[in-house]
């Protein structure tokens, strides 16, 4: 495999990856991105947008794609509009009309999941950003490939947590979940119920919401009632602060655990002292113990003027991942750079910014990356566990 230099805004990485061989020369790499820019979910794909061009602009001003001749990656951006009709016709042009050879994303599990069938049927590898709906990489799909943890799994880290956290003297004996109704709420709380039950953790109350919901009062007085101490939270930022509200309405303050990018965005910080403590658990954070991690939140934040969430940090990966495949393949060829891809073992450079110890999908095309907890702290997000990625301990309430 040729070189492919990992940009100069990147002080921790000199070199890239990849032994001796004939580069087959290209004018550009096209990679479909689908994002939701416009829609419920704007401002999401916004950031993610941000993510993908800045991994494409650190690889095209290093010189492009050495395996390809020095090919730079032209990225073909699709408005899903945040519906998953949308998203399926959108994947669908980006193969059939603009010849991408890969696509990315595309933000929530609804979106994803008839975009990634479409992907599958034109044989043309998609590497999922941030949906978590376990499915997506358990239906044997030859082209499918996720940087991101399967939902199910983060049930695992949270009953570790709670452990922890019981073990340093936090008294949590009920559990509560709230979770949106969708495939990814579905998913996430799934997980929950059955780590609650292996680890003998009461699981007394159970509430589901639609997503976009005004009025949430109900399923908060059924949590209420039951006296949980800890609320598991799985939901979009929206939904998540509605939620936050109606309890701080009902005069109900029980730790939250929130789930995903959604956790650590600004807007939770908005609602001040009803989130102080809040936990989160979560796939990446800006303050990993992680030399790419700290490289690509610097530069994240020099480029935009605001530091990255969690699915930006997927989106880059991603991003970097498509590129090192096609450089790996020696070819733009959709077939050639999905066996690439199921190749790649990458334990250093900027791909390898997420929580795991190296970047590889397995024969599902599933990358084993792990989450975080982070919690707010003096109006702060902050990653306080597992301690070898922490920047800090927890810190119990008052």
């Amino acid at each position: 495999m040729k070189r492919l230099i990992w940009g100069c805004l990147l002080p921790l990485v000199a070199m890239a990856i990849g032994a001796a061989g004939p580069a087959h020369a290209a004018s550009e790499l096209k990679i479909g991105v689908l994002v939701p820019l416009t829609g419920t979910s704007a401002a999401d794909g916004t950031r993610l947008l941000n993510a993908h061009q800045l991994a494409a602009k650190q690889i095209n001003d290093a010189g492009g794609i050495a395996g390809l001749g020095g090919a730079k990656i032209n990225l073909v951006v699709a408005d899903t509009q945040s519906k998953p009709e949308v998203a399926r016709s959108e994947t669908e042009r980006l193969i059939s009309r603009e010849k991408v050879s890969v696509v990315l994303g595309a933000w929530a599990s609804a979106t994803t999941i008839p975009s990634v069938q479409v992907a599958e049927r034109y044989r043309v590898p998609f590497v999922v950003t941030s949906a978590v709906t376990d499915a997506i990489t358990e239906q044997s799909m030859q082209f499918v490939f996720r940087v991101s943890p399967k939902g199910s799994w983060a049930a695992k880290d949270v009953g570790a947590f709670i452990g922890d956290l019981r073990q340093h003297g936090v008294a949590l004996d009920k559990v509560a979940i709230a979770y949106e109704d969708g495939p990814f709420g579905q998913t996430v709380s799934a997980g929950y119920r059955k780590e609650l039950a292996a680890q003998s953790i009461k699981l007394v109350a159970d509430e589901s919401f639609r997503t976009g919901s005004a009025d949430v009062s109900t399923q908060v007085a059924k949590i209420k009632a039951s006296g949980a101490d800890l609320v598991l939270i799985v939901a979009y930022i929206d939904d998540e602060s509605v939620l936050v509200r109606s309890m701080a309405a009902q005069q109900y303050r029980p730790y939250i655990l929130g789930y995903g990018g959604g956790h650590t965005h600004p807007t939770l910080l908005e609602l001040g002292d009803l989130v102080e403590g809040a936990f989160g658990v979560v796939e990446w954070m800006p303050d990993l113990k992680n030399p790419a991690a700290k490289a690509f939140a610097d530069a994240y934040k020099a480029a935009y003027g605001a530091l990255p969430l969690s699915n930006s940090a997927q989106a880059f990966a991603a991003t970097w991942v498509s590129a090192l495949g096609a450089d790996a393949a020696h070819s733009a060829d959709p077939v050639a750079i999905r066996d690439a891809l199921r190749q790649l073992k990458l334990k250093d450079g900027p791909a390898t910014l997420l929580p795991n110890d190296a970047l590889a999908f397995d024969e599902s095309g599933q990358n084993h990356v792990s989450n975080v907890m982070s919690q707010v702290i003096d109006g702060k997000f902050v990653t306080v566990w597992p301690t070898n990625f922490a920047a800090q301990p927890f810190k119990p309430r008052k």
